[in-house]
């Protein structure tokens, strides 16, 4: 299908239409592409590599890897 400037003008959602068959990210809702936007899967579907990041950096957080402290006396 042949898609001119002039159609989309008139009807963005064509371009959206097209590519309906691509994922989306799980976080940011953006269109995943792998080589632009990055595409890893989480446990709650795939997201870009801002986002998986992100989710990456609050459980690391959330679960700091501490050493013992050393006990004297």
């Amino acid at each position: 299908m042949t898609i001119y400037l002039r159609d989309l003008l008139e009807k963005p959602e064509l371009l959206e239409d097209l590519c309906s068959d691509q994922q989306k990210c799980s976080g940011c809702g953006i269109m995943l592409q792998e080589t632009i936007t990055g595409k890893r899967q989480t446990p709650g579907g795939y997201a870009c590599s801002d986002c998986y990041y992100e989710q990456l950096g609050e459980e690391i957080e959330r679960r700091p890897i501490a050493s013992a402290g050393i006990r004297r006396g």
